[in-house]
């Protein structure tokens, strides 16, 4: 592959993750409507705060890549948002519907893992290390709050989960 060819690349996987940010941050408010436990309703608005701040990083690294946040599809967003939804409306009480929350919020933060994990290294190869870095401490974030959801859902939502 051509340098110029990965430099499309990457910036229509920054492209994607703009929109993916997007749609995450429509999913999380949708969500956080149907929280009923005031810690998962607290790391939920602490998630669509990080995604908002990811969205401001996404659009200075297309911008020093040359590119510019367009309009296109992401499908595996919008799967992951169409299967929270469904998880939500499947829930027959408040406790397992904040289970699937936790659980739906978890399966997109692991997609944003390994999308900037992906970009990070598609940056270093371009000789872009400032992006890479940038990338890496949006995955290492995306880490960070992903074991806030499971020592929350081990902790309070679903106790059950820590003897498993």
């Amino acid at each position: 592959m051509s340098n110029e060819n990965l430099k499309q690349f990457y910036m229509q996987g920054l492209q994607a993750l703009k929109v993916a940010g997007q749609k995450g941050h429509e999913a999380a408010s949708e969500a956080q409507g149907a929280v009923t436990s005031p810690e998962l309703k607290e790391l939920v608005q602490q998630d669509t705060e990080m995604t908002q701040q990811h969205a401001k990083q996404l659009d200075e690294l297309l911008q020093k890549a040359g590119g510019q946040a367009g309009n296109m599809d992401n499908p595996i967003i919008e799967g992951i948002q169409a299967g929270a939804k469904k998880i939500r409306e499947a829930a027959n009480d408040d406790a397992t519907r904040d289970v699937g929350i936790v659980d739906s919020a978890q399966i997109a933060l692991h997609y944003y893992i390994a999308a900037y994990g992906s970009l990070a290294a598609h940056a270093k190869t371009l000789g872009m290390s400032d992006a890479a870095g940038v990338l890496k401490g949006m995955a290492e974030e995306c880490k960070q709050q992903d074991q806030k959801f499971t020592d929350l859902a081990e902790r309070a939502v679903n106790p059950q989960s820590k003897a498993a």
